[in-house]
């Protein structure tokens, strides 16, 4: 029998079974948090040492959060990439290493992304509820193929590039919006000059960049105006990252011919979120990272990082949000 070396908080309901047995051999004892997970429930309940947490969801890891975990807090493990929850500076000030396991869910999500795309080019959702209610029409239907069309990806990250390898298979063009634009092998992809350049250029545009104070609101009315009529727009990034009304005002209008979101700026979305009634929409509960073989390689990278940073084991700078933190803490890297 395992001897309980030190207590592990995971922000859900359950931890990934691949992780917890490899955290459990090394002496985790892992408690859950069912439940709403806020700052003041989090304060709380981190006034009990906790040595290792695993965020999952978008918790609130500010500076007040991670005070009251300081010092015994050694590390926290985002099974995902995103990390625009987490107050990196704080993080960094007390020497806690934030660390991600992007790469594992990248094949759910850009896999979903093509979904979305076949989906509303095609309109399958409304003719699946049409043919179902016992209208067989025919004659008004009219589709596109993705074969011939740009895709426009803003962000270029492992999940936008999978999305363009995949995207090519189907014979379409890309175009990326990207920091880093060393990083687009010839041939996969074009490179943007600008945001509006971009929309004015593409079909369907992909949201996969994330979530900050520089792209906050980036699809608001202007950049949904700039997008050419009967385009789609498509977001598995954060939902701050689009303008919700400026979104179904334009999905009511006919400007663009549909959308798919998995993730919105308030999860679940209250009753009044306009988007819920716009037309041409297809709404995910924000599970586009999740699939078996995501769910296995993420759980197991998030228990590899936390043993790692544990145990001073080698870590992956990639896998590190605030990487200034490791040669504070003289980690190998």
């Amino acid at each position: 029998m395992t001897e309980t070396r030190f207590r592990l908080l995971v922000t859900s309901s359950e931890m990934m079974p691949a992780g917890a047995d490899m955290l459990n051999a090394i002496g985790a004892a892992i408690e859950t948090m069912p439940g709403k997970v806020t700052e003041a429930r989090l304060i709380e309940t981190l006034a009990t040492p906790t040595r290792a947490m695993v965020m999952r969801g978008n918790p609130p890891i500010t500076r007040a959060v991670l005070d009251a975990a300081a010092p015994h807090l050694k590390v926290i493990a985002k099974p995902g990439a995103g990390v625009d929850s987490v107050d990196l500076k704080a993080a960094t000030d007390h020497g806690i290493p934030i660390m991600t396991a992007g790469h594992g869910n990248a094949p759910a999500v850009a896999e979903i992304t093509i979904g979305f795309m076949l989906a509303l080019g095609r309109d399958i959702v409304r003719l699946d509820v049409r043919t179902r209610r016992g209208d067989w029409r025919r004659d008004d239907y009219n589709s596109s193929e993705l074969a011939g069309r740009t895709l426009g990806l803003v962000g270029f990250g492992r999940i936008g590039k999978r999305v363009a390898e995949l995207a090519r298979a189907f014979g379409m063009r890309v175009v990326v919006l990207t920091r880093t634009p060393a990083n687009v092998a010839p041939g996969l992809a074009e490179v943007a000059e600008s945001l509006d350049a971009l929309l004015r250029d593409a079909d369907y545009v992909s949201l996969h960049c994330p979530l900050n104070e520089a792209t906050r609101g980036l699809m608001g009315r202007a950049a949904i105006a700039a997008m050419r009529k009967g385009a789609f727009l498509i977001n598995t990034g954060r939902g701050a990252l689009v303008d919700e009304a400026a979104l179904a005002e334009a999905l009511a209008s006919g400007h663009l011919a549909g959308a798919a979101l998995d993730t919105l700026s308030e999860e679940p979305p209250p009753p009044d979120n306009p988007l819920l009634a716009a037309p041409n929409l297809i709404l995910t509960p924000h599970i586009a990272g999740l699939s078996t073989g995501a769910t296995q390689r993420t759980g197991l990278t998030t228990a590899e990082n936390i043993i790692a940073v544990l145990t001073g084991g080698r870590i992956g700078r990639a896998n590190v949000a605030n990487p200034d933190v490791l040669e504070r803490l003289g980690v190998r890297a």
